[in-house]
C-alpha cells in the first residue's frame, strides 16, 4: 500500500490543477454591406464568413496580429474593406467583429465568474435597440444597434432569455448557463444566437456544448484513464500478492 500511495502521489503531482491558458481570437462578420467576405490572418487566408457568422476560436501567439476582410472572391492583393490590429496579450481571448462597416476589437473575459455565477454580454448587430430579459428580470437595458455590452455576472440555471427589439417581434431563446461558464449572446437581422466562450476560465474552442470544460478536454482524459488504470492495476497486484500469501 506504501507504494500505491507513492505512486498516487507522482501521478496527482503530474496532473496540471488547471489546464494552462493561452492567447485566442475569433474573427465574425455582421456588417450587412457585405454578404459575404474573406478573411485573413497576417496574410493567410482563413476562410469566407457569411454574414451573421462568428469563427471559433484559434489560438494565436501573443503579440502584434493584422485581421483584414476583403470582398468575398476577390484577388488576395485586391484592396482591402477593412483591417484592424490586434495588440493580443498572453493568456488573452479576444473577438474581431465588423459592424455597421467598422471593425472592432473586444477583449473577451473568460476568467471564471465569482461564486459558482454566469457571465454573459451582448453584441448587437442588429438595426434596432433593444432589451435582453432573463425571465421577468432585466438583463441588459437599451442596447443600442450596433454595440456592444459589458458582462453581466447571473445565476446559473435555464431561465429562457428573451430578446426585445424596439418596434420589433420578441425573441425567446431557451438556454441553459452553467456555473463558472462565460457566454456571449449574437443578435443579427439573420438570427439570434448563444455562443459559450469559456467554462472554468478555459476557452472553448468550439463555441458549444460538447467539449465540457474547455481545454482540460484534451489535458485530463488520458491523464485520468491513465491514473485509473495504474491505481486498478497496483490493487489488483496488491489483492493478488495477498491472496498467494494467505493461499
Amino acid at each position: 500500500m506504501r507504494v500505491l500511495a507513492v505512486v498516487l502521489l507522482l501521478l496527482l503531482s503530474a496532473v496540471p490543477a488547471h489546464a494552462a491558458s493561452g492567447t485566442y481570437l475569433r474573427l465574425g462578420h455582421f456588417s450587412m454591406d457585405q454578404a459575404r467576405v474573406d478573411a485573413t490572418l497576417d496574410g493567410v487566408k482563413l476562410g469566407t464568413l457569411d454574414y451573421a457568422q462568428l469563427y471559433d476560436y484559434r489560438r494565436i501567439g501573443p503579440g502584434d496580429h493584422v485581421v483584414e476582410f476583403r470582398t468575398a472572391g476577390a484577388d488576395p492583393g485586391s484592396p482591402v474593406l477593412r483591417s484592424v490590429l490586434v495588440q493580443a496579450g498572453a493568456g488573452k481571448a479576444y473577438t474581431v467583429v465588423d459592424i455597421a462597416s467598422a471593425m472592432k476589437v473586444l477583449e473577451d473575459d473568460v476568467t471564471l465568474p465569482p461564486n459558482g455565477q454566469a457571465r454573459l454580454r451582448v453584441i448587437n448587430a442588429g438595426d434596432a435597440e433593444m432589451d435582453l430579459l432573463r425571465g421577468s428580470v432585466f438583463v441588459h437595458r437599451n442596447v443600442q444597434a450596433n454595440t456592444t455590452t459589458g458582462y453581466a455576472v447571473m445565476l446559473p440555471g435555464s431561465d429562457p432569455l428573451q430578446v426585445l427589439p424596439r418596434g420589433k417581434d420578441s425573441t425567446r431563446l431557451e438556454a441553459t448557463l452553467e456555473p463558472g461558464a462565460v457566454y456571449t449572446l449574437l443578435v443579427s437581422a439573420r438570427r439570434i444566437e448563444l455562443r459559450t466562450d469559456a467554462k472554468g476560465a478555459e476557452v472553448v474552442p468550439g463555441g458549444g456544448q460538447e467539449t465540457g470544460f474547455g481545454g482540460m478536454a484534451g489535458g485530463w482524459d488520458w491523464i485520468t484513464a491513465l491514473v485509473i488504470a495504474l491505481i486498478v492495476g497496483i490493487a489488483m497486484y496488491s489483492v493478488r500478492g495477498r491472496l498467494f500469501r494467505f493461499g
